[in-house]
């Protein structure tokens, strides 16, 4: 199977790259409200805490495209001979500066999955 590559190393990530992301961080958060709702309509907390994992699983993905992507535009730069253009060192900062939302999902993914029941009892 072919390493997965960005569209276009050493660009901006393309379109795809951020329907990916979105389309897993929906699949991180959906979930958990479906289930916050079932539990609270059942009175069971097993839903709720079973969307922990798929939460931290989404989660952990986008951060893996994210760092992945960053260190093909960065050996794509690093090829050339020169230093990244401004607009690489733009998007580094930007990519460096977002996975705290992922942290944060991982880290709020990890209590639900731990203790998502208990608020139900």
């Amino acid at each position: 199977m072919p390493t997965p590559s960005p569209s276009r190393p050493g660009t901006e990530p393309s379109g795809r790259d951020y329907a990916l992301e979105g389309l897993m961080m929906v699949l991180a958060t959906l979930p958990v409200i479906v289930s916050a709702y079932a539990s609270h309509v059942t009175g069971d907390g097993q839903w709720f805490q079973r969307s922990g994992a798929l939460m931290v699983l989404f989660a952990v993905g986008v951060q893996y495209h994210r760092s992945y992507w960053l260190r093909c535009v960065e050996r794509q730069a690093g090829r050339d001979g020169h230093p990244p253009a401004p607009l690489v060192r733009w998007i580094g900062r930007v990519w460096h500066s977002i996975p705290y939302v992922c942290y944060l999902a991982i880290v709020m993914g990890t209590l639900i999955w731990s203790y998502g029941d208990l608020m139900f009892r």
